[in-house]
C-alpha cells in the first residue's frame, strides 16, 4: 500500500516518474524480487542479449510488483518471470499456476477497487492492477491480462526499449 501511495503522490507532484531514464531489465526484476521476499519456485529470466527498458527503474518496479504479489499470493508451485524483446519495446511476462481469473471478472481486472474474492484472506484494495496499468500508459506501456493462458494466469507488461 506504501509504494502505491507514494507512485500516486509521485505522480501528482510531476515528480521523478516524468523524468526520462533507462533499466537493466533482468538486475532490476532480480532486485524487485528480492525486495518482496519472493518464494523459491520463482524464476526470473531473460532472452537474449542484456535488455534495457526506456523507463526508470522504480517506475518499472512499480509497474510489475503488483503481479508478483499476486502471483505469489495464488500460485501453486510455479512462478515465472520472463522478459524478452518485442517489435515495440520490451516484454515482460508474469505467469503462475495458480486458479487464474474467473472468467466473468476478467474484464473488471482493472478497475479500482475491484477484486474477484474480497473475503479471500489476502489483503488489497483492488488498486495494485489499474495503478500498474495506469503507470504503464504514462510510460508509452501497456499491461494485459491472457485470457487464454490456462491453467494459471499470465500478466504482460510492455515497455518502451531503452
Amino acid at each position: 500500500m506504501r509504494t502505491i501511495c507514494d507512485t500516486l503522490l509521485d505522480d501528482a507532484r510531476g515528480g521523478t516518474l516524468t523524468a526520462p531514464g533507462t533499466t537493466e531489465v533482468l538486475p532490476t526484476l532480480r532486485r524487485l524480487t528480492e525486495v518482496l521476499g519472493m518464494p523459491s519456485h520463482l524464476t526470473v529470466a531473460a532472452d537474449g542479449p542484456p535488455l534495457k527498458a526506456g523507463v526508470p527503474p522504480a517506475l518499472l518496479e512499480r509497474i510489475v510488483s503488483p503481479f508478483l504479489s499476486n502471483a505469489c499470493r495464488y500460485a501453486r508451485s510455479h512462478i515465472a518471470v520472463r522478459a524478452h524483446r518485442a517489435p515495440d519495446g520490451v516484454r515482460i511476462d508474469v505467469i503462475d499456476d495458480g486458479p487464474g481469473v474467473p472468467p466473468p471478472f476478467a474484464g473488471q481486472l482493472f478497475e479500482p477497487g475491484r477484486r474477484t474474492d474480497p473475503g479471500d484472506g489476502h489483503g488489497g484494495v483492488g488498486l495494485g492492477l489499474p495503478l500498474a496499468r495506469r503507470l504503464a500508459r504514462f510510460a508509452d506501456g501497456e499491461v494485459t491480462y491472457d485470457r487464454g493462458h490456462t491453467p494459471g494466469a499470465r500478466f504482460v507488461v510492455g515497455v518502451p526499449a531503452g
